[in-house]
């Protein structure tokens, strides 16, 4: 592996190496942080041979060669950019490490074969470095949901555009959908194979010592290696006796929401649970038939709340449970 480092920041710099000394060292594992969008941070050990059977998924499943370049734009202290240290070193690739922004491709035009970016930094880049961006023959996307203008974008890259489906359990991912020819289901990387339980996604992947693994994801099952998506039981909302998938819901609210936001239940006298919209904003009226054209009358939301700043993670999730705590200083609207 060679690496160019094409930042100048001498803490990036010093993490990249901290995570190849801990990498080389006598111990099995590395110590990492989960990233804490539906509970508490935790630091946690990964068996460092299971990273290598990951990273090899990963290239098997991306035709990943040799001596291509690869691209860090994550930090050294996240999973994501540990795992893309890892897949530069068993897959023997030479990585280029950009400053961890929004728009990583400033300070390169070289040709990228392979990089991953959460959400945030592929729609800066389509913005303010489109021709850096189409360099990237193979681009993988996760650490947070794609929105659906975001996906639509990309339904036209002219190169390899992925979202990737993992967990905390798993390592890194062990799905990916196709965004550049509009797939709608996940296939499984080499190795893996998933079942259901109710509605629910149960993983197999043996080379990462997982074994029945039951998810929190409502998926609908195409066959052992192909899934669709729905959403997460632990953020359904029973409202009145009617389930919702927040998830669901805001794949309808993209459309005619510019801001970031999301779906969540409240608890209610009447319903059990309400509906609520909580855009980062700051107060704005909201039409209700603008709703109305989208959702039926059990979905729309009771209550608009509007936050400023939402709360996220390092990798620019949302922070869906912190981030509910703040509304009782938010200004609402009552549709």
């Amino acid at each position: 592996m060679q690496i160019t480092f094409l930042t100048k920041n001498e803490e990036l710099i010093n993490e990249v190496h901290a995570f190849l000394k801990e990498w080389n060292n006598e111990f099995s594992y590395i110590k990492t942080k989960t990233s804490g969008s539906t509970g508490r941070k935790k630091t946690i050990q990964i068996e460092k041979n299971r990273m290598v059977s990951s990273a090899k998924m990963t290239g098997k499943f991306l035709q990943l060669e040799k001596n291509q370049n690869a691209l860090l734009c994550l930090s050294p202290k996240t999973i994501g950019g540990k795992m893309m240290l890892v897949r530069a070193i068993v897959l023997n690739l030479n990585l280029f490490v950009s400053d961890v922004c929004s728009t990583p491709l400033k300070s390169t035009d070289s040709s990228i074969h392979f990089a991953a970016m959460v959400p945030l930094q592929v729609s800066s880049s389509i913005a303010k470095t489109p021709k850096q961006l189409k360099n990237i023959q193979k681009l993988i996307i996760g650490g947070a949901p794609v929105s659906s203008s975001l996906e639509k974008v990309l339904n036209n890259f002219p190169n390899d555009v992925f979202q990737t489906f993992g967990m905390t359990e798993t390592i890194s991912h062990v799905a990916m959908r196709k965004l550049s020819e509009k797939e709608i289901s996940y296939t499984a990387l080499p190795t893996i194979s998933f079942s259901q339980k109710e509605d629910c996604l149960i993983i197999n992947a043996p080379n990462l010592g997982v074994k029945n693994l039951e998810s929190n994801d409502i998926i609908e099952l195409i066959d052992s290696t192909h899934f669709i998506w729905k959403g997460r039981k632990d953020f359904i909302i029973n409202s009145g006796g009617i389930k919702h998938s927040p998830e669901e819901l805001e794949t309808y609210l993209s459309p005619i929401l510019r801001e970031p936001f999301f779906i969540a239940g409240l608890a209610d006298t009447i319903l059990g649970q309400k509906i609520v919209l909580i855009i980062e904003s700051e107060k704005k009226k909201m039409n209700k038939q603008d709703f109305v054209a989208v959702l039926t009358k059990y979905q729309l939301p009771k209550e608009i709340y509007f936050i400023p700043h939402f709360v996220r993670t390092e990798s620019d999730k949302i922070n869906r449970l912190k981030t509910i705590k703040k509304i009782s200083d938010a200004q609402k609207q009552v549709l």
